[in-house]
């Protein structure tokens, strides 16, 4: 997909039309907005979000406006408030894109009336260019939810200050899915769905229901109703606890910037984040402590056990020596050779019945092979390896354990800290600081209460998938008398069985692409990190930075844990993430996978303030801007842009089309320049007007 042009007419504060033609040439893939904050950057990403996908586009997950005051208020103002008929004027948006070889014309529209009614229902079409003719195409909606699934449009479209998001283990199912949708695994999920769809398995088992059957049978098939509409409603409750999380964290945030913000607690405040982010790193090498202690017990912790087998192995090994039966003493191969030739080394003939003879036979009861030989020493050696391993792995989960325990009086050292400056913040002679402490505790408390409740509910779930799993065994396993009763047991068993087939494909897919997409990541990682600094997709899909530990050594070897990383590291984490997976969907026929054929997808990406909490790597990442995608639409301010950023960007040379937005109002916004300047050129960006109020798309 390579979006060509998007026409505002009276979206907001774009009065009438305004379009924006992004450059599509692959060299110069980079088309640039410059506009103060509060001119309507946004404005032009979220409109770009509500003419693919509607109301929904412009609502963050929990369901409110995200970073979009007024959602159902999209008209213009003016033009709404001069209006004589609210069936006549309209807020429209219109997107040329192409996409296949084909150039797609999208349109979406509100009237007022409507807007007044119901802004959630907008007129959307789709028209299609193709070999010189124009198509109208039916289900818009669908046809562009099958181009841009919904569920990777927060990775594609976004504001750059909040997409840090990705590189926490909260994140760790989205980007599983994100993967999924954007590296063409939907067919799979969407067939999987439909079978469980009520119409499929839904239907298939309420006429499994309908037919004469056993009250016995008649009673699993209720429970297993239970158990799953049991487990629908705890996976409902598992998605508004992680919100609730959400919420709660960022709660915490803004407390701490208020603390930080406070001229008798900043000190203390200070030093309480400092005091955490050296927890979260310790609390980091302890996990890993521990997984390597898990891993270390379940691989080699047998050995342990081995004491008494080596000791009497060894008693054998001695007696068997001490009476000169091991080694063998001369090779059974040698007397046969002797026999044979009837004639001893000695000269004396060894013929059939003499004394000889029958005295070089005997010694073939005692003698051995070379096989026999040889699996004597390798008996030593086993017994030798035993010994060894069962020492060193005394030893290592020793080390690993005194790490472990190092590590937690650590993690005590650093909470007494805290409890400490909460004490000292609390009873500070400060009304502001100790209601922010006492609310900050309460949401601790909040926080950990929700945490419980997801982990109980993590519990609930898996009981009652085991219990479903149960009743279905039970039910295939009941025998029907009834012919109709039995094919209608036997289509259920179809669909489930080939659901479930279906969904192994489907983890088996994803997890081979799990190490393709490791390895793309970590080519654009380096272009941007530390070398000290590597990323990793862990096995639950959670985004993590690991690093190595200077000085720590476990196991002959650096330690390693997971980075605690800064809103700028987890920024570029994700923005690396993204153009990952953006890079490999464009390859995606290359790769050779379970699901073969699939095609390569193209998708652009849309930043809003791009460079807002990168700090220190505002620099590398303007350079690696144009990598992001085939096609990149930058909507920045001044603040973000002049200095390091303008001057890396024009060093790259990517730059297509750049344009800038102008106000008139009565009021300039708060802290807004008049004037902007691009490329030391000054451009008049503020007319004051009493009389309207609207923005304007111009190109430089």
């Amino acid at each position: 997909m390579i979006l060509e042009r998007i026409v505002f007419e009276n979206f907001r504060q774009f009065k009438g039309r305004q379009e924006l033609v992004l450059s599509d040439v692959r060299e110069r893939n980079i088309t640039i907005v410059h506009a103060e904050n509060g001119f309507g950057k946004t404005t032009i990403l979220k409109g770009l979000l509500w003419v693919l996908y509607g109301r929904d586009g412009l609502m963050g997950t929990d369901g409110l406006a995200d970073d979009f005051e007024k959602p159902d208020r999209l008209l213009n103002e003016g033009v709404a408030a001069q209006a004589s008929d609210p069936n006549k004027v309209a807020a429209s948006i219109e997107l040329t894109f192409k996409h296949e070889g084909d150039r797609h014309i999208l349109r979406r529209s509100l009237s007022l009336a409507q807007q007044r009614l119901d802004p959630k229902k907008t007129e959307l079409t789709l028209e299609v260019m193709r070999d010189g003719q124009t198509f109208r195409q039916d289900n818009p909606q669908q046809r562009v939810q099958s181009i841009i699934p919904d569920g990777i449009r927060k990775l594609l479209f976004f504001n750059g200050e909040r997409i840090n998001y990705l590189a926490m283990e909260r994140s760790s199912a989205e980007v599983s899915a994100a993967i999924r949708q954007m590296l063409g695994l939907q067919l799979l999920e969407t067939t999987i769905a439909d079978l469980h769809h009520g119409n499929v398995k839904g239907k298939l088992r309420a006429d499994l229901r309908a037919q004469p059957t056993t009250e016995e049978k008649r009673a699993l098939l209720d429970q297993r109703e239970a158990a799953e509409t049991m487990l629908a409603d705890h996976k409902e409750s598992i998605q508004q606890t992680r919100k609730n999380l959400v919420a709660l964290n960022e709660q915490v945030a803004v407390i701490d910037a208020k603390l930080s913000a406070n001229q008798r607690a900043h000190e203390l405040q200070a030093k309480r984040n400092r005091l955490n982010k050296e927890l979260e790193e310790i609390q980091a090498r302890k996990d890993e402590t521990s997984k390597k202690l898990a891993k270390l017990i379940a691989e080699d912790g047998y050995m342990l056990f081995t004491s008494d087998l080596v000791k009497r192995g060894q008693e054998i090994i001695g007696r068997l020596r001490a009476e000169g039966k091991i080694p063998a003493r001369v090779l059974n191969t040698f007397l046969a050779d002797l026999l044979h030739s009837e004639a001893c080394i000695c000269k004396r003939c060894l013929a059939p019945g003499t004394p000889e003879r029958e005295a070089v036979e005997a010694l073939m009861t005692i003698a051995g092979d070379a096989d026999f030989n040889n699996a004597v020493g390798a008996l030593d050696h086993a017994i030798g390896v035993l010994e060894e391993g069962a020492r060193k792995t005394e030893e290592q989960i020793r080390d690993l354990n005194v790490e472990r325990l190092e590590l937690a009086r650590e993690i005590s050292e650093r909470e007494e800290q805290l409890e400490e400056i909460h004490q000292q913040i609390s009873g500070k002679n400060d009304d502001e600081a100790k209601d922010l402490e006492a609310k900050r505790t309460r949401l601790l408390l909040d926080r950990d209460s929700q945490n419980a409740e997801l982990g109980r509910l993590e519990g609930k779930i898996e009981v009652c998938q085991e219990k479903i799993n149960r009743l279905g065994d039970q039910i295939r396993q009941m025998e029907e008398k009834d012919a109709s009763a039995d094919l209608a047991q036997r289509r259920v068993s179809a669909v489930e069985d080939c659901a479930a087939v279906l969904q192994r494909i489907l983890e088996a897919e994803t997890e081979d692409l799990r190490p393709l997409l490791n390895e793309e990541i970590s080519k654009h990682f380096r272009k941007i990190m530390d070398r000290d600094f590597w990323p990793e997709l862990a096995d639950d899909f959670t985004l993590r930075v690991r690093k190595r530990v200077a000085g720590a050594i476990v196991n002959s070897q650096d330690a390693e844990i997971d980075a605690a990383l800064s809103t700028g590291q987890r920024t570029v984490t994700s923005l690396v993430f993204i153009a990952s997976l953006v890079a490999l969907a464009n390859r995606r026929a290359e790769i050779p996978t379970i699901v073969r054929g699939l095609s390569g997808s193209a998708y652009p990406i849309a930043i809003d303030s791009p460079f807002g909490s990168l700090s220190m790597f505002r620099k590398d990442v303007a350079r690696y801007i144009p990598e992001l995608a085939p096609q990149v639409l930058l909507l920045v301010s001044p603040t973000q842009y002049d200095g390091d950023v303008d001057e890396a960007l024009e060093s790259v040379g990517r730059v297509g089309k750049r344009y800038f937005l102008t106000f008139t109002g009565p009021t300039i916004p708060d802290r807004a320049n008049p004037e902007l300047v691009v490329g030391g050129q000054k451009i008049q960006q503020y007319f004051p007007s009493s009389e309207e109020e609207f923005t304007q798309i111009c190109e430089l």
